[in-house]
């Protein structure tokens, strides 16, 4: 669904190694992962350029050339802007952005550059604004227990939507959610000066829930991950089914 957000740029976490898609990933970075013969990433992509996104930042790792080289052509007329930034295999999530600092928009959206949801933009935005928090992530309720480890959680929302608890390990009791990604940024949240390599997710969110300056946009509907050959055989039977719509299929561009 469009929406006239002022949000223009969106920027995707694709630098990890992908280790849980092996012999796959051995020689390919898991965003280009096939589906059903086309990278994951141009179905990734096709979804943020729909909402009217057309500014697109990608953080890179691990075969950053391979990214580079499918997607530094022109797209959508020229209309679609792409750009990269190139870290060390080793940086985690909070690394990559600060290293990208000086070519992020004052606010932007975050991907994880793994995970699929058919985006819920108007009422994203909406709730952004009624929350005037700094960051806001996306998380999915799990109540059917089909999120990334079956009825595990790693998030909790308490009742005014604000985030208390973020738990990567799941072990905590009361999670009611999965986080999915699809953050809105805002970009003074990050601080370039800091020098250690950091991750956002264990980080920098703790840092923001104690400051209540986290809150949560919750869904019901499926998001789906290529974290390993089973979730990936999962999104290509969705793909498929749906008629999933991808970023070079519209331009004719060969797969490699």
């Amino acid at each position: 669904m469009k929406s006239k957000a002022k949000i223009k740029q969106a920027v995707i976490l694709a630098g990890g190694r992908g280790e849980r898609l092996r012999p796959l990933t051995d020689d390919l970075p898991k965003p280009l992962a096939p589906i059903n013969g086309i990278p994951f990433l141009d179905y990734l992509m096709e979804s943020i350029i729909q909402v009217g996104i057309k500014r697109i930042l990608i953080l890179l790792g691990y075969r950053s050339d391979m990214i580079i080289d499918r997607y530094r052509q022109p797209f959508y007329n020229n209309e679609v802007q792409i750009e990269f930034s190139v870290g060390r295999l080793e940086d985690q999530t909070g690394t990559r952005l600060l290293n990208a600092y000086e070519l992020l928009d004052k606010t932007f959206l975050l991907l994880y550059g793994d995970n699929y949801w058919p985006i819920e933009w108007d009422n994203i935005i909406a709730l952004y604004k009624r929350k005037n928090a700094k960051v806001m992530t996306t998380v999915f309720s799990n109540r059917t227990g089909t999120g990334e480890y079956g009825k595990q959680n790693n998030i909790k929302v308490g009742a005014d939507g604000f985030v208390e608890y973020y738990d990567k390990s799941r072990q905590s009791k009361n999670l009611n959610g999965v986080d999915i990604g699809y953050f809105i940024v805002t970009k003074n949240i990050l601080k370039p000066q800091r020098k250690e390599n950091i991750s956002f997710e264990e980080d920098i969110l703790p840092e923001l829930i104690s400051q209540r300056q986290l809150t949560a946009y919750i869904t019901d509907t499926q998001y789906y991950y290529i974290t390993n050959i089973e979730s990936l055989k999962t999104f290509e039977v969705y793909a498929k089914q749906n008629d999933i719509q991808t970023l070079t299929q519209r331009d004719k561009i060969e797969l490699f």
